[in-house]
């Protein structure tokens, strides 16, 4: 048994080994280096402005079919997560799937140093801390310090559909397989079809087209798992175990998890939000409610800097588009989704609510027990209070009239 304390609490019972360090940070991410050289597993980096956490489950489920894999749990991915996952590595552990965040430059950066990737994943690049970076361009050259830390005996996974992704390319020393929807992807996909809950798609792979089925819905979706195909690929899996592992894969909590409330079903996909990332999920409330009435709640979008307002009031077009019976906006940054909503031509009612208790309030008087609902913000917002609000509602009866 052990403890980390910060600070003595003076005197101690009994002999105890004491060790004494002047960082506590410093400390853990020496400790979790160490583990990792001492592991020789091979380190798998997920890096990204979306989906990195999918992307994650995605290749550890590809990989568990062949090795014993140690993944970082749900998102622990920053400079305490990342070194208390490494801690966690044990003698049968072959492999590790890491997932890796930032705020700013040189995080990345110092994360990589202490995990020492011998390969790495960059999902996609987008507008997500655009307030910190200013711009797109310094968000991929942020993202793309995970590259300079790729030996030459490993490899890199790189949306192809990303901007500045072929010129950060460059910076890895080790082979680059491209993934996307681009005729240039190495591992592109090529057809794509929701059934039920979960999606089959079709991936073109060295000549040939090759068939794949994932429990859970969202084009998105099936182009991460083009990453998780690539990686399977270079580590030595065949086509077989690949596809053994995406149709075994379960997402993180938070992200795209399909609720079934009796007749109402929600889409909780939480965790965080970006404008790229809600209009991918608009596209999965589509699909999952094709015949059904159909509700998006969403909250603000963080971190966009002089994106916000335009930023919003797209995927309030977006909305526009979706088919919806009902939008409801959450926040004060996301009434500019109605605004952009209602000057698209929205057919659907719109209601712009100051918080998680009045959006909640509104749906339990204007729903009808019967549809599908999409509840989408970003992490400050925290809105599992509207998804724990419906399950309560679902629970003691539905909807009040």
């Amino acid at each position: 048994a052990g403890v980390v304390v910060r600070d003595l609490p003076g005197e101690l019972p009994g002999p105890l080994a004491i060790i004494q360090v002047a960082d506590t940070l410093k400390a853990l991410q020496r400790l979790a280096g160490y583990n990792r050289e001492r592991s020789g597993v091979r380190l798998v980096g997920v890096t990204g402005s979306t989906g990195k956490t999918s992307t994650k489950d995605l290749t550890a489920a590809v990989l568990s079919t062949r090795y014993n894999v140690l993944a970082t749990r749900e998102n622990l991915n920053n400079e305490i997560g990342l070194s208390l996952t490494l801690l966690a590595l044990e003698a049968h552990h072959e492999v590790a799937v890491c997932e890796l965040a930032m705020r700013a430059a040189g995080e990345i950066d110092a994360l990589a140093r202490i995990a020492r990737p011998d390969a790495g994943v960059i999902t996609n690049i987008g507008e997500t801390h655009l307030e910190l970076l200013g711009t797109v361009a310094n968000i991929a050259r942020v993202k793309g310090e995970l590259l300079d830390h790729i030996p030459r005996s490993g490899f890199a996974v790189l949306h192809t559909d990303s901007p500045y992704m072929r010129e950060q390319a460059r910076r890895c020393r080790g082979r680059v397989v491209f993934f996307g929807e681009g005729a240039e992807a190495d591992i592109r996909l090529v057809h794509y079809r929701p059934e039920g809950n979960g999606c089959r798609f079709t991936a073109y792979i060295s000549g040939k087209e090759v068939n794949f089925f994932l429990p859970f819905p969202g084009r998105h979706n099936a182009v991460n798992a083009l990453a998780a195909i690539a990686v399977g690929l270079e580590m030595g899996l065949g086509l077989e175990e690949i596809a053994k592992g995406l149709a075994a894969a379960r997402l993180s909590p938070m992200r795209l998890n399909i609720v079934e409330c009796g007749s109402l079903t929600i889409i909780n996909d939480v965790y965080n939000a970006s404008p790229a990332s809600v209009r991918a999920a608009l596209a999965v409330l589509k699909e999952v409610g094709h015949n059904r009435s159909r509700v998006a709640v969403l909250g603000n979008m963080l971190e966009l800097g002089p994106r916000t307002v335009p930023g919003h009031r797209e995927v309030g077009k977006a909305c526009a588009a979706a088919g919806l019976r009902l939008l409801v906006t959450v926040g004060d940054l996301a009434r500019e989704i109605a605004r952009g909503a209602r000057a698209a031509g929205i057919a659907a009612a719109v209601y712009e609510c100051a918080d998680n208790r009045e959006a909640s309030t509104l749906l339990t008087r204007l729903l009808e027990g019967d549809e599908v609902i999409l509840i989408k913000g970003s992490r400050g917002v925290r809105m599992e209070e509207i998804v724990a609000a419906l399950k309560s509602m679902a629970v003691s009866g539905g909807p009040r009239s």
